[in-house]
């Protein structure tokens, strides 16, 4: 399994990339630091790569987080869609290793980051990043990653 070579953070970033976008089997398409379980750990801000299909979705907000048309503010938030489930694990803090997921929320603190994500809208993307199971109202799916690299498939 690809994940097996590139566990650990001492794999580069264009050997992860290389993997992903090779033909590597459809779950290490979230690549990082792997649990005993099989899941992608998360627990110390692990780096994570991951290549999707990239989009941008409304989630509701303040004050509810429940419902954008009872008066909750829209929230616009890039979501990533892997072609395959895929696990993380915190170390018992919010995420659950059973629950298997497909799409992850994306986010960067990068202004050029952000814009590189808004022109990537649509299009097939390898990202890495710091990856933490959501713990806030504004975390809308199990995996947020903070992008630092974008990479366009083309």
């Amino acid at each position: 399994m690809v994940a097996d070579l590139i566990r650990g953070s001492g794999v580069g970033w264009a050997l992860a990339a290389t993997a992903l976008l090779v033909g590597a089997p459809a779950e290490a398409q979230l690549l990082g630091k792997t649990t005993a379980q099989g899941c992608v750990s998360v627990a110390d801000a692990d780096p994570v790569q991951l290549s999707g299909m990239l989009s941008q979705q409304v989630f509701p907000g303040p004050p509810g987080y429940e419902d954008v048309a009872q008066g909750d503010a829209p929230e616009r938030t890039f979501v990533l869609t892997l072609p395959a489930p895929a696990c993380i694990d915190d170390g018992g803090d919010f995420a659950d290793p059973d629950e298997r997921f497909t799409a992850v929320q994306v986010a960067a603190s990068d202004p050029r980051v952000r814009q590189r994500l808004r022109r990537a809208i649509g299009t097939r993307v390898t990202l890495s990043g710091e990856g933490f199971a959501a713990h806030t109202g504004h975390h809308h799916l199990p995996l947020v990653v903070l992008v630092d690299r974008l990479h366009l498939n083309r």
